[in-house]
């Protein structure tokens, strides 16, 4: 009837109907839809799509891990830019990102994206790339007015111009808007696997985390450069090529650990993003080398194997020519070639610990046991590099804590090792002063000290005290019980003229069974006899070395020198002579011990 009343030329009320149409809920509703999808087409997708969750950024404790959250797609021809990934991005096919996701772009671009709500605009959130090492990376999204914000980092750039320098990158999310925010994240890298996990960090939490690595990588670097430091300063002070092995190797390691972990670009070259980039794989190819050569160093196989030393330095000059190569072409494949030798040389190094260890020297074990937690870790970085497992802690710090644990034990080994030397030195050094059965001064000594005492003697006008002492039962010891016995009689009685002697005086075998000892002037006849009787004294206590019930038996004779009979000239063979002389002439079963020559 209506529109038969419209047909028939009565408008009035055809426009009356329409009015009331258009002036109800329900038409006005769907009108608007209508119009509202026909024009925003994107925002009914979105509307529509469910597979995108909306994180509330309110966690108790302010960490939000982004896996299975965020979704990824690979744009293989990395040309894709932001306006057409906002534009399609439900027609592209993103995927959910799970946890330890892992992915080989070198030349293509890793698209990731999340929805993030804030409630509280009064609290500061941010996200991490929570790994060093990433080429390039930037954040996208609409401000309030409709704008795209960027934030770019990566080491591609210089630390000082991302938007927080920081060990990894780290950007600031929408603060003003109270809705839903889309957040695209783009990722650009190449050589490696990329597997690094994305968090959601509060302000505070972020703080705290901080905190927390910084302290334990500060005292990671600063045990590395006290330990380094030490080394270097006793390579030079004791002309050791170990220590200065070490150094070398303490040095590059700590190095490579700041470029992997990011601590290099953050404080050490935050201007220059080239070396920041090269840094991450040619300092752990310059840890190899130098760990190589530091447990060459120590071990010396070309004692056990000749082979074996010439791979070692084979290796190390391998190693620096594909570093070389692989700076001037970087590819993957290089990459892969390097990280073989890597692990080449870590077994290399093993091999050189191992067979050093079974050569019977005791510090070996302390350096063997040093190298212990570093080759426990260092496959889990190998293997993070070759994408055969996903970013995590071992993968990341895993290494540090065995470099931590290593730096002590393998000083401590070198300590060991150096002092061992030294003692070998020192003893051999020794040998054209000492008598090497019992440690005392030789004859030849002796004759210097009494020569020089001589002088003095008679610059200053004092006396000086000789003692000749003769083991008496020597020959019954050896007779009764053996030459071994009896060089322990021996050795015995050298201890007792080592124990009697002051630091000035000097004590000396100068006989098969005889010995004498040299007390510095001034001295008095009365001082030379007491300590004659001290001697003999100490010489009768029973030791464990000495058959049961039996003792040592002195014969001491004591002359005051310079000695009239002996000449006015200094003569110290001439003194020398005539106390043996008057030693050898005292019975050998005589009761009297001590015999005084010339007082």
């Amino acid at each position: 009837m209506l529109i038969f009343h419209a047909l028939t030329g009565r408008p009035g009320r055809f426009q009356q109907f329409v009015r009331g149409l258009l002036s109800g809920n329900c038409i006005r509703s769907v009108l608007a839809a209508y119009l509202l999808g026909s024009a925003m087409p994107g925002w009914a997708q979105h509307a529509a799509d469910a597979r995108l969750p909306v994180l509330q950024l309110n966690a108790p404790d302010g960490r939000i891990a982004l896996a299975d959250h965020s979704q990824f797609w690979i744009d293989a021809t990395g040309k894709a830019v932001l306006e057409q990934v906002e534009a399609r991005e439900y027609d592209l096919p993103f995927a959910r990102r799970p946890p330890g996701h892992t992915v080989l772009l070198d030349g293509q671009v890793l698209w990731i994206r999340f929805n993030a709500m804030q409630p509280d605009l009064s609290q500061r959130w941010a996200v991490e790339l929570s790994s060093a090492g990433v080429d390039r990376v930037s954040l996208h999204y609409r401000n309030a007015a409709g704008d795209w914000v960027e934030q770019k980092a990566g080491d591609k750039l210089p630390v000082s111009q991302w938007p927080r320098p920081d060990r990894f990158p780290v950007f600031d999310l929408d603060t003003e808007q109270a809705r839903p925010v889309t957040y695209f994240v783009r990722i650009e890298h190449a050589r490696t696997p990329f597997s690094a996990p994305l968090f959601i960090y509060s302000q505070p939490a972020l703080l705290a985390q901080r905190m927390q690595e910084q302290f334990l990588l500060g005292a990671y670097f600063g045990l590395a450069v006290l330990m380094a430091l030490v080394a270097a300063a006793n390579a030079v002070a004791f002309s050791d090529r170990s220590f200065a092995a070490y150094a070398a190797y303490i040095s590059t390691r700590a190095a490579a650990q700041a470029g992997m972990l990011g601590i290099g670009g953050q404080y050490l070259w935050p201007d220059s993003p080239a070396w920041n980039d090269l840094s991450a794989f040619l300092l752990p190819v310059l840890a190899a080398c130098s760990g190589i050569w530091f447990a060459r160093v120590v071990t010396q196989p070309q004692r056990f194997s000749v082979a074996l030393d010439r791979l070692s330095l084979q290796l190390i000059m391998l190693l620096a020519l594909l570093a070389v190569l692989d700076t001037a072409y970087p590819t993957h494949a290089g990459f892969v070639a390097t990280t073989a030798l890597i692990i080449a040389a870590i077994s290399v190094i093993c091999a050189l610990v191992f067979i050093a260890w079974q050569s019977g020297d005791p510090t070996m074990r302390w350096i063997a046991l040093g190298f212990v937690p570093v080759v426990a870790m260092a496959p889990f970085p190998v293997l993070r590099n070759l994408g055969l497992v996903p970013v995590s802690f071992l993968t990341q710090y895993g290494l540090t804590l065995g470099a931590a644990l290593e730096t002590p034990l393998l000083f401590y080994g070198l300590l060991r090792h150096a002092a061992q030397r030294r003692e070998a030195r020192a003893r051999a050094a020794a040998l054209a002063q000492t008598e090497p059965l019992t440690g005392l001064s030789n004859q030849h000594t002796f004759e210097a000290r009494l020569h020089e005492a001589l002088l003095r003697s008679n610059r200053y006008q004092h006396r000086c005290a000789l003692l000749m002492i003769k083991l008496s039962n020597h020959g019954w010891f050896a007779k009764e019980h053996g030459r071994q016995i009896a060089d322990y009689a021996l050795v015995l009685a050298g201890s007792c003229l080592r124990q009697r002697a002051r630091d000035i005086d000097i004590a000396a075998r100068v006989g098969d069974s005889e010995f004498a000892l040299l007390i510095e002037g001034p001295v008095t006849p009365a001082h030379a006899v007491a300590a004659a009787t001290q001697l003999v004294a100490r010489a009768l206590q029973p030791s464990d070395l000495l058959p049961v019930g039996s003792r040592l038996k002195l014969h001491v004779a004591i002359a005051m020198v310079p000695d009239a009979q002996c000449g006015k000239a200094p003569d110290a063979a001439l003194h020398l002579a005539y106390m043996l002389k008057s030693l050898r002439e005292m019975p050998a079963d005589t009761r009297k011990s001590i015999k005084t020559v010339n007082f």
